[in-house]
């Protein structure tokens, strides 16, 4: 994964300013800045270490990085917008994994990798409370939605093709990029999605925003003056939002959750959300937008080796029981659902990952597909499995994304992550015909490093096991 040309970089343009828990303000472009530093970070709470944040952290964090091939020519290159996961809680655009120099580092594409707001500054949902709170819906996407707006209205300046606009995403990246069907705000702002690891499913209802809101206030002891909020200590309100969120991992994987994550605001004041994301794919809405839906083999083995303790329901009938009724479905459904995973002598913790893997990644996204393929649309599935050194567990993708290689990689992983890498720089391009065959009334699944099933058989298998049972 070598870089063949030149890059120039553009660090920390800011892009539209926000206070606190209000929609932010496009900011038009200032080219006498020199831009050769990355911004502040999103302020969160945690360990953040890891996130190469040289300058720091902060609520003002609406900035973005670009990055160039110096010999892009005369025509207009597409643009790859890059936007990190991390549940909504975690990450910034100043980790490698959000360096997207690797893609325009091939000469194909003008790479742009986006901030936007975490935690309780991005997703507590307020607009109920009217007042000063009015606009604190889904703000973290407001913030994207402005950032594509920044990009249509200057990336002429920086080579890139307005008029051509991919957008992807890793785990709360994606469900965020998929995300934008569903609001019209965003319309007309991209033109090709890809979306790894996140999918047009697990949002989370009015009710749990409002009930996740109340916790906070409550935790705060401001819960009959709501607008205290707006003179909390930042450091303070994220870490006391982060001590409400459950501790299972698993938590975020039923119908109902009041978790952080993109709320279905639809009836809330001031929604931007028009729909759910499988809706508009049914619909046929946004036909017009190729779409890569991609998942690991198995996703949520990153919880079963890291999170061990929190991730384990204890028995195959407490795995029945949380099941059924995070799901609403019929325990006699359930214990069918659950036994079809209770195989090979997997331990209850194991068994949870393989299940919580299909359920809330392999099956909305091959819905998704086949929705999307359906009602006219251009849809490719896949599937990355393990190579050597990675284990295809949730984020394992993430370099390759972005066109970087990570350290000691082995040859297996250049090998998965270039594929990974020129995957997007053909969607960006249009070049479709040079993917896999796209889907069609079959869930036809591309397969990558070492899946322990074939990927096009294990998604029939899935549709099969689950049928009838929603995933909104």
């Amino acid at each position: 994964m070598s870089e063949s040309h030149a890059v120039r970089s553009w660090l920390g343009i800011p892009y539209a300013t926000a206070e606190r828990f209000h929609s932010p303000t496009l900011v038009p472009f200032n080219p006498d800045l020199p831009y050769d530093q990355e911004g502040p970070a999103p302020l969160q709470a945690g360990d953040t270490s890891w996130l190469e944040a040289d300058n720091g952290f902060s609520e003002d964090c609406l900035n973005l990085n670009v990055w160039a091939p110096e010999d892009s020519g005369d025509e207009p290159l597409p643009v790859v917008v890059y936007i990190f996961g991390g549940g909504w809680v975690l990450g910034a655009n100043t980790q490698t994994t959000s360096n997207a120099s690797g893609l325009a580092a091939t000469g194909r594409a003008v790479g742009a990798s986006l901030n936007y707001r975490l935690g309780p500054f991005g997703w507590l949902s307020l607009s109920q409370y009217g007042g000063a709170l009015e606009e604190a819906t889904n703000l973290g996407l407001q913030d994207i939605i402005t950032a594509l707006r920044w990009v249509r209205e200057n990336i002429t300046r920086f080579g890139g093709d307005p008029g051509n606009v991919t957008v992807t995403g890793n785990s709360a990246g994606a469900f965020s990029a998929l995300s934008l069907l569903a609001a019209p705000s965003a319309d007309g702002l991209y033109h090709h999605l890809a979306a790894f690891s996140g999918m047009p499913s697990r949002q989370v209802p009015a009710w749990g925003a409002e009930e996740r809101a109340l916790a906070v206030l409550t935790a705060l002891g401001v819960q009959d003056d709501p607008q205290q909020l707006l003179n909390i200590d930042a450091k303070l309100l994220a870490e006391t939002m982060s001590k409400t969120q459950s501790s299972d991992p698993g938590a975020a994987h039923g119908v109902d959750n009041d978790v952080i994550a993109i709320v279905d605001d639809r009836t809330q004041p001031n929604g931007i959300l028009a729909d759910h994301p499988l809706k508009v794919l049914e619909s046929g809405r946004h036909r017009d937008v190729d779409i890569l839906f991609s998942s690991t083999t198995h996703e949520t083995d990153w919880w079963v080796l890291n999170k061990t303790d929190e991730f384990d329901p204890g028995s195959i009938d407490d795995l029945v029981e949380e099941f059924a009724a995070r799901n609403r479905i019929p325990r006699s459904r359930a214990r069918k659902i659950v036994a079809a995973y209770d195989v090979d002598g997997r331990t209850p913790v194991e068994a949870r990952g393989a299940l919580l893997t299909d359920f809330s990644f392999t099956l909305p996204q091959v819905r998704g597909a086949l929705a999307h393929a359906a009602a006219g649309g251009n849809a490719h599935l896949l599937s990355v499995g393990s190579v050597e050194g990675a284990h295809a567990v949730h984020g394992t993708e993430m370099f390759g994304i972005v066109g970087q290689e990570r350290l000691d990689a082995s040859d297996e992983q250049i090998v998965r992550d270039t594929f990974v890498r020129d995957t997007v720089l053909a969607l960006a391009e249009g070049n479709i015909n040079d993917m896999w065959d796209a889907v069609a009334a079959e869930p036809t699944t591309k397969g990558i490093g070492n899946p322990p099933y074939d990927p096009t058989a294990h998604a029939v298998q899935v549709l099969n096991t689950f049928d009838g049972i929603e995933r909104p």
